[in-house]
This record gives C-alpha cells, sequence and structure tokens, in this order.
C-alpha cells in the first residue's frame, strides 16, 4: 500500500512538472517581443509632456496585438511626431535605438477650450466690441486653426467677412486694424548677415502687426517684402 501510494504521489509531481512547462510555454514564446503596454505607456508620457495636459485628457489608441517588434535593449524614446497638426488628434513616434525601429501611436486629447465666439452676428469691416463676443468652453477636436481663447486678443478687431451668430473667431474672420497703410513711408530697416541699413520706404498695401507686406525702397525703387513691427518701421530680410 505505501508503495502504491508513493508511486502515485510520484505520478502526481510529474503531471504537475508537465503542466507547469505547458503553461511557462507561451510565456517564452514572447521573450525577446517588445511589451505593446511598454509602447502605449511611452506614447502616453510624450503626449503629457508635449501637451503639458493631464494624463485623464488622453487617450491612447489601441495598438494592434499582433504587433512583434524585437525587445529595446533601453526603454524606448518618445516625441510628438513632425508634421502633426490637430491639437487633439496627436501622432507620437516610439523609437528605438538597439534594436532600432519605430511605431507611430494615435493619442487623442479629450478636452475642451475656452474660444471666443460672436454673441451676435457681424458685418463685413465691423470693429469688434465687447458686447460683439462672449468666451465659451468648446471641444478641442472641433476647434479651428488659430481660434482666439481671450477676449481681449479680438477687441477692436475688424471682421474680414460677415460672421454668423455663435461662430467661432479666427484670423479669418477677424483681424487686428492694419499698423500701416498703402502709401505711407515707413522706415525700412533693411538686414543682410550681421548688417542693418535704414532706408525711407513706401507701403504697397495695408498690414498689420507682424504681418508681411509689399514695400518700394524710395530712394533705389527696388520692390521688397517685410515684416510691418511697428506703424513706423518694417523689418526686411535680404538672404
Amino acid at each position: 500500500m505505501q508503495r502504491l501510494h508513493a508511486m502515485n504521489v510520484r505520478s502526481a509531481l510529474l503531471a504537475a512538472s508537465l503542466c507547469t512547462v505547458a503553461l511557462a510555454a507561451p510565456a517564452r514564446a514572447v521573450d525577446g517581443i517588445e511589451s505593446i503596454e511598454r509602447i502605449a505607456s511611452i506614447a502616453r508620457a510624450a503626449a503629457v509632456a508635449s501637451t503639458g495636459r493631464p494624463v485623464a485628457e488622453l487617450e491612447v489608441a489601441t495598438i494592434d496585438p499582433r504587433l512583434r517588434l524585437p525587445e529595446c535593449a533601453t526603454a524606448p524614446a518618445a516625441h510628438l511626431a513632425p508634421g502633426t497638426r490637430s491639437p487633439a488628434q496627436l501622432t507620437i513616434e516610439v523609437r528605438c535605438r538597439s534594436p532600432s525601429w519605430r511605431q507611430y501611436v494615435a493619442v487623442r486629447v479629450r478636452a475642451e477650450e475656452p474660444v471666443v465666439i460672436a454673441a451676435r452676428p457681424l458685418s463685413r469691416l465691423q470693429v469688434v466690441a465687447a458686447d460683439d463676443i462672449t468666451v465659451v468652453p468648446r471641444d478641442l477636436a472641433t476647434l479651428p486653426g488659430g481660434y482666439y481663447r481671450r477676449a481681449e486678443d479680438v477687441l477692436g478687431h475688424i471682421a474680414q467677412r460677415n460672421v454668423g451668430a455663435g461662430e467661432i473667431l479666427d484670423p479669418h474672420s477677424v483681424r487686428a486694424p492694419p499698423l500701416v497703410r498703402r502709401g505711407q513711408t515707413v522706415t525700412l530697416i533693411v538686414r543682410s548677415g550681421g548688417l542693418s541699413v535704414h532706408a525711407a520706404g513706401i507701403v504697397l498695401g495695408d498690414a498689420g502687426l507682424d504681418e508681411r507686406v509689399s514695400v518700394r525702397n524710395a530712394a533705389t525703387s527696388r520692390m521688397l517684402q517685410g515684416v510691418v513691427r511697428s506703424s513706423e518701421t518694417i523689418e526686411v530680410l535680404l538672404e
């Protein structure tokens, strides 16, 4: 009886050992493969660093579970991929140096931003007053590029077209009043390399602060492109 019991114990231990090997086999099969969870975590951290937003507002897109990248010898690096334009739809590039590979991960920002909208219809060339606008929260994913966040950024601007009530204001719908006007005489600050020369110039169009405008050198009649720096000066950069 004791001998039979010992044989049964040995059989049970052998069976358990075989079971353990069978269960461990899949783990060995993924040895040397980069963890998808680590890639997602690194992409999320890069999105936080590039946007300054809390993790709760960031949603990392599902990475294909069939992805098989060799395990990175060190923690992969990540940054916002060049060409990312939407503040709500980010593309993060996760890169490994050794072995060399890269993976692009989509991250969506789920947040609202304060934006300036028209409180009532605006007519073309109308000067924007405080009663004409209001600031409301809007889904970041729906916002156009260049929207305004503060009312003071828009006050005194001029409507470039008819604007409907509730419409988000951006540089295409309103713009700052021009600092220089067509025919005005200004000082040109012409820069080339480390040298700068001042000359008189004639403005050939209306333009606001930091906007580009065509000018004519009053002495040489040469046509130039410059940037408005004040109501009296335009900077011209020569290559």
